[in-house]
């Protein structure tokens, strides 16, 4: 949810700044809600005695919150595959020779007549 990672939760906090700009308007009629802002958020508050209820106020304080969303998703099966070739245990010839010939396996071959 958007208001919990966020600091617009702070609008549920409106009405709270509604009755406390009543409650000032019935110490001094002459206030505007203008003068109410200028008051609470951009001036100097005059000393009331409502700090507690002022603090109440939305966007008075700040709140650093962290939220962290890890996502891991559900794999119900793992299965490892086997490779897609034969793998040769013995390197060499397919079938076994029957007789080896001692000429075809040196490097000299003298010409044959």
């Amino acid at each position: 949810m958007i208001l919990d990672t966020t600091s617009l939760y702070q609008i549920f906090k409106i009405p709270s700044l509604v009755t406390h700009f009543v409650e000032h308007k019935a110490l001094n009629q002459e206030i505007s809600f203008m003068d109410f802002l200028s008051m609470h958020y951009w001036g100097e508050d005059i000393n009331d005695n409502d700090d507690e209820k002022d603090m109440q106020l939305p966007f008075k304080k700040f709140e650093i919150q962290h939220t962290s969303l890890d996502f891991f998703p559900c794999i119900s099966s793992f299965q490892f595959k086997s490779p897609g070739w034969p793998v040769k245990v013995n390197y060499g010839p397919e079938r076994p020779q029957g007789h080896y010939n001692a000429a075809l396996g040196s490097l000299f071959r003298p010409p044959q007549a």
